[in-house]
């Protein structure tokens, strides 16, 4: 008896896991559409499809708006500035070439998983060196995937102040702000919501 409940066991399980798998496969496909939440001046809408999109595309801009803004706050064209950017080694590499990237100070592994091979490098540039970069971005390297060139990203510096920082902040959140708007006015896309934490 025992013998014919184990040979039934094997196919029951094999059964369940297949089952559960095209559930799993169904929910999926039928998981709604992201979207966006936003307030403006009190009110919260959803963005849906195109004006989802729009949002990503905003916020690929507003990327490229707060570097130029950071670059712009530094005086010295030789300044040595700290970096870190990411991605698959591969891209990493290419990057690194196109660019003339020398002083790197170091390479990280994000994972010991001998397939995953993303890295996180750490570089010291100048102004003028990062400059280049921050004038080859565009919306693509932002949207619909993050390139290495995207995820540069400046790390503190002494060239910055304090003061100079929250104002680029200032501009970036004004920048978001009236760039939602304009989304929301168009009125494609757009849902009334339930205010939550925003």
């Amino acid at each position: 008896m025992a013998l014919n409940l184990y040979k039934l066991a094997f196919p029951g399980i094999l059964a369940l896991i297949v089952v559960g798998t095209v559930g799993f496969l169904l929910a999926f496909s039928y998981y709604p559409e992201k979207h966006v939440n936003v307030n403006i001046d009190g009110t919260c809408y959803e963005l849906l499809d195109t004006s989802n999109e729009q949002h990503k595309i905003l916020r690929a801009e507003n990327e490229i708006n707060v570097k130029q803004m950071q670059l712009k706050m530094i005086e010295y064209d030789d300044a040595s500035l700290p970096i870190v950017f990411s991605g698959f080694k591969d891209s990493v590499n290419d990057f690194i070439k196109q660019y003339n990237i020398r002083n790197i100070i170091s390479i990280q592994k994000v994972s010991d998983n001998a397939t995953f091979d993303k890295f996180i490098v750490k570089a010291i540039l100048s102004k003028n060196e990062l400059q280049k970069i921050v004038n080859d971005l565009t919306v693509s390297d932002y949207y619909p995937t993050i390139t290495v060139k995207g995820s540069v990203g400046l790390g503190p510096n002494k060239y910055i102040s304090s003061e100079e920082g929250r104002t680029i902040s200032a501009e970036s959140k004004d920048f978001m702000q009236n760039g939602i708007k304009n989304i929301v006015e168009s009125n494609v896309g757009i849902k009334l919501a339930e205010c939550r934490n925003i």
